[in-house]
């Protein structure tokens, strides 16, 4: 179903407006444990509200609607990506030790970066589908092959000085030891306009969300190619990262198996779209749905059964 012009723009107001309170209503924030669950499960609420509108638009609460359970499943899969996302964000943190004050800034950064690189890739995607159907195949054999890698993915394969742009801006920029408030520039002693460290986490953050969202949209893609659909999932599993954040610091032994599960999502995900094209055979969504559900919430319970002892965190990308 093509969603009609008016749609998408009221959806995307929806969207810069909830962008809008998040962004100035938790300016300078440090979430704690209870209001950090509290607006994280507010969040989840209204993409649950979201995913309503999709049932009732088809007419149906529960049988052949589709597009109801093709959003729950993107958006079951989209956030369960983005909590590999946000991990990754802790450890960049605390590489450059960025004081508490200034993490929430660092996060909008992260968050808004995100929203740019899954919007490009979306466009990029959804023409590309449009022209190229092989591409389906290409990109059922990359998701695979990123599931297996994201699983066999060690702690220290995450290292913000291995990032390209991290190393050339450190060779080639003047850049300060020192953190100056939000500035990303300030002046040394003699006059000289030098970058702060700053200016190197937003490089980061902006690198490593094209690299997430790289493993992202072929993953929606792969369970539903109404880009609208694609697009009002990753938006809605996005918006709720801030609290999200503080949320996993307090609780991240909670998800030790959680990439396990990400990996297995991507090759079924990734099987499917190659299945699909080889034989021209539209396997139904409820399998997409089922077995999302069935498999992030076997790896959340192992991660409760068995945490980690040692308080480390094993979840990278």
């Amino acid at each position: 179903m093509n969603q009609s012009i008016s749609t998408w723009v009221i959806f995307n107001i929806f969207i810069i407006i909830v962008l809008l309170f998040d962004i100035l209503w938790s300016r300078g924030k440090v979430y704690k444990f209870k209001p950090a669950l509290l607006w994280s499960v507010s969040w989840i609420t209204l993409s649950m509200v979201v995913a309503l509108w999709f049932f009732v638009e088809d007419g149906s609460l529960l049988e052949n609607n589709e597009r109801g359970i093709s959003f729950l499943a993107a958006y079951i899969a989209e956030k369960a990506l983005c909590f590999d996302n946000l991990f990754v964000f802790i450890l960049i943190f605390q590489f450059f030790k960025i004081p508490a004050n200034l993490q929430s800034l660092a996060l909008t950064y992260g968050i808004i970066g995100a929203l740019v690189a899954r919007a490009i890739f979306i466009a990029i995607g959804s023409i590309i589908l449009s022209m190229f159907g092989w591409v389906m195949l290409i990109m059922g054999i990359f998701l695979v092959y990123t599931g297996i890698k994201i699983s066999l993915a060690k702690e220290e394969n995450v290292n913000p000085e291995k990032n390209f742009l991290f190393k050339f801006s450190k060779k080639f920029m003047n850049i300060t030891d020192e953190f100056k408030g939000s500035n990303f520039t300030v002046k040394d002693n003699k006059g000289i306009t030098r970058l702060t460290p700053m200016f190197l986490v937003v490089i980061v953050l902006a690198s490593t969300d094209i690299i997430f969202a790289i493993d992202s949209i072929p993953t929606v893609f792969g369970i539903t190619q109404d880009v609208f659909i694609v697009w009002s999932s990753n938006m809605m599993a996005v918006v709720g990262m801030r609290p999200l954040f503080f949320l996993i610091q307090e609780i991240k032994n909670q998800f030790r198996f959680l990439k396990y599960g990400l990996g297995i999502i991507l090759v079924i995900i990734g099987l499917k779209m190659a299945f699909e094209y080889i034989l021209d055979y539209h396997i139904n969504i409820y399998f997409s749905l089922s077995a999302i559900v069935i498999v992030i919430t076997g790896s959340i319970l192992l991660s409760s059964l068995f945490p980690e002892r040692n308080g480390s965190n094993p979840i990278k990308n």
